[in-house]
């Protein structure tokens, strides 16, 4: 693939990271969701082009999001974990040949994500979370529910990669290759 396809594959990845976080605005239900579905992006970026470029898409589309999109929330959510976890994930998998150690990597890259999302909304953004957390078993009850859901949204992953290489991929190496 030569270089000015893979600059234009990764501007149209950026255009669309920022399309799904900036549709956080009109979707407010979906500060989760969108942001997860903007790093599955990376994903293709990862298997198509590299982890490198994986890397530049996703520093380009975290500072632009900071720039365009209103709900920092949503920002940080993103620039914290579901932005760059794909490509880490890839990594990790990649590097690691032990199961368990590779599942205790990314809990940890994810509970450390969390951690220090929680003290960015408490004291950079000022949002305050005493009411959520009124009852003494409610934090450690919410940080078991979101390690199950990260276990969950990594399986998921998984899978798209598989579904994305058997289904997509044989059409998009086709399409950077020039080929018809």
């Amino acid at each position: 693939m030569n270089r000015t396809i893979q600059v234009a594959f990764c501007g149209a990845s950026v255009a669309i990271q920022i399309v799904l976080l900036l549709l956080t605005n009109f979707f407010p239900n979906a500060t989760l969701a969108l942001p997860a579905l903007a790093g599955v992006m990376l994903m293709v970026i990862v298997m198509e082009i590299g982890k490198r470029w994986s890397w530049a898409v996703f520093g380009v589309s975290a500072i632009l999001s900071f720039f365009l999109v209103s709900d920092k929330k949503v920002v940080l959510l993103y620039g914290l974990f579901l932005g760059y976890y794909p490509t880490l994930k890839a990594g990790i998998e990649r590097a690691v040949r032990s199961q368990v150690l590779g599942w205790i990597l990314k809990l940890l890259t994810f509970n450390a994500a969390v951690g220090l999302y929680f003290v960015l909304i408490v004291f950079v953004l000022q949002i305050p979370i005493s009411g959520i957390f009124s009852l003494a078993f409610l934090p450690a009850a919410l940080l078991v529910g979101a390690n199950a859901l990260f276990v969950i949204y990594d399986l998921l992953l998984s899978g798209l990669v598989i579904q994305y290489w058997n289904r997509l991929h044989p059409h998009i190496s086709r399409l950077t290759a020039g080929k018809k």
